[in-house]
């Protein structure tokens, strides 16, 4: 499965349900519970593969780390070119 948009957010109550730890409340919780569920599975039966799932959580984390790193370029573009109108019009 290839992780091309993001899937919906986690009400808190599901973030609570869950049990995701505040450091991986971002748009993938949704994969990073996914994944913790298939492990507390894994813990019980151990023929359960959890490969799956943590190939799609850390593929979601690596798709928000580059439109994270996209949203900065544009950011400083645009307070570039901010600053740069102000020196010409001073």
């Amino acid at each position: 499965m290839s992780v091309t948009e993001f899937p919906p957010l986690l009400s808190e109550e599901d973030l609570q349900k869950y049990r995701v730890p505040l450091r991986w409340r971002d748009r993938c919780a949704t994969y990073f519970a996914l994944y913790h569920t298939c492990l507390i599975r894994q813990s019980a039966n151990s023929s359960v593969s959890c490969k799956h799932d943590k190939h799609a959580w850390e593929e979601c984390e690596n798709l928000d780390y580059i439109r994270r790193q996209n949203e900065l370029k544009v950011a400083k573009e645009k307070r570039k070119a901010e600053l740069a109108e102000a020196a010409e019009s001073d």
